[in-house]
């Protein structure tokens, strides 16, 4: 019985391996390798099984072994290409992973280009037919993988962070998807791929990183008034909180379990649905993680508020909440000379963080103008004070207080303060802001 198999490690030639079965679970990331990718793989081959008839290593492989299925859990990239090399070189060969069946429309467009590529690259370098058959013969016989197998997800999940973790491969975005999918134990297939077609879209469309680096991660850290800057792999416990499925530990867990449960039981009473009562888990930046689907959740919520706020119009209809907004943003933030300095995007994501706190924690109150005019002052006065901006200079600012501010506050009435602040610039500026020093000191 699976329980109690324990992992294993071996070292598997490729002959051998392609008689086993392997599939693709559907959680898993598209297909991605790049021409430079795939090159470098074939002239790696080209050199230890041709030129220097030696054995070479392809690398290692994960699977999570479930009855008769083999998942890949990490290494299908690699498998992958290898599939099609061996396509390419014998039309015969229908193994390892050409019998996926490939969704993703990345997927299929890199195994067609990719494809291409290699035969390319086997015209180049083998030509004759009979080169082709023993390249084809060496690849089998020569080449091996080492084959990590367990038999439980978690054991699968915990070993592909232990494997690359301590590489350059995987970033932190990477092994959050792994461990928050870990923690989908109860969760259905459909579930878990919903999760991952929205985090690969995400990263395709260039949403992710920003949301989690640039403002996740810094709000949660400069609201605890901790000097945090960059998201890299030692941050990603920032990310990572209460496991629903374990018995409750702590008191502070009650009332997310509790709101969990709630939204669960309103998502499937069709009274509730029909009145739209408690569909959604009310998320706000600073609560504790939920980790598994509502983690990934709340990634997908923030991303949508973000273009809410700072977006007059997306593709996918997604409306800006304060039109006259985005206008002063657009104009006082990204139009004026020097907006693309190092310093000056620095400022921007500051006061852009500021909004989005402050939005979480108190919606889009009547007088938000006052407020986020406000801000912008407080901010830029920054970019009029200093020509050197690092980010030290941010971290540092006596402007990081309103984070702090913001989340202990009850009322927004607490920053009003800020309104009523003037100021007085003094000194050569950097170039192209004299208007910025114009508004901050008139509101004009």
């Amino acid at each position: 019985m699976a329980e109690n198999k324990k992992p294993s490690q071996e070292s598997v030639k490729l002959i051998d391996l392609i008689e086993k079965k392997l599939t693709i679970p559907a959680y898993q990331r598209p297909y991605k390798w790049t021409e430079k990718n795939v090159i470098t793989l074939l002239d790696d081959i080209f050199e230890f099984v041709i030129l220097k008839n030696k054995n070479y290593r392809l690398g290692s492989v994960i699977l999570h072994e479930e009855g008769d299925d083999k998942h890949i859990v990490d290494g299908q990239q690699r498998l992958t290409t290898i599939s099609i090399l061996l396509r390419c070189l014998s039309n015969q060969f229908n193994g390892l992973l050409l019998k996926q069946n490939f969704k993703h429309k990345i997927s299929k467009n890199n195994i067609v280009y990719n494809q291409r590529i290699i035969n390319q690259w086997i015209g180049t370098k083998l030509r004759a037919d009979e080169n082709k058959k023993e390249f084809y013969s060496k690849i089998l016989d020569k080449c091996e993988f080492i084959i990590f197998t367990v038999y439980h997800q978690d054991e699968a999940f915990q070993l592909f962070d232990s494997q690359n973790s301590r590489g350059l491969a995987l970033e932190p975005f990477d092994l959050l998807k792994a461990f928050h999918l870990r923690e989908m134990v109860y969760d259905t297939e459909e579930e878990r791929t919903i999760c991952v077609e929205r985090w690969e879209k995400s990263i395709d469309n260039k949403t992710l990183k920003p949301i989690l680096g640039n403002h996740l991660f810094r709000i949660r850290k400069w609201s605890k008034n901790q000097s945090k800057y960059s998201f890299t792999k030692d941050d990603i416990d920032e990310f990572k909180g209460v496991s629903l499925y374990q018995k409750q530990r702590y008191p502070y867990e009650s009332p997310v379990r509790m709101l969990d449960g709630l939204v669960d039981n309103s998502q499937s009473n069709k009274f509730l649905r029909n009145l739209h009562i408690a569909q959604y888990y009310p998320f706000s930046i600073t609560m504790p993680i939920i980790n598994g689907k509502r983690f990934f959740e709340y990634v997908d919520f923030y991303i949508q508020q973000r273009e809410k706020l700072f977006d007059l119009d997306k593709e996918d209809l997604i409306k800006a909440e304060i039109p006259e907004f985005v206008e002063f943003y657009e104009k006082n933030c990204l139009r004026y000379s020097g907006s693309s300095r190092s310093g000056d995007e620095k400022v921007r994501n500051m006061y852009e963080n500021i909004l989005f706190a402050f939005i979480d924690k108190f919606g889009y109150i009547d007088d938000f103008g006052s407020y986020y005019k406000a801000f912008y002052k407080t901010v830029y006065f920054i970019r009029c004070n200093k020509k050197r901006i690092t980010t030290e200079t941010i971290l540092n600012c006596d402007e990081q207080k309103i984070f702090r501010i913001i989340n202990d506050a009850v009322t927004p009435d607490v920053l009003k303060s800020f309104q009523y602040k003037s100021y007085r610039i003094t000194g050569d500026l950097v170039k192209g802001i004299d208007n910025i020093k114009t508004f901050i000191e008139n509101g004009k």
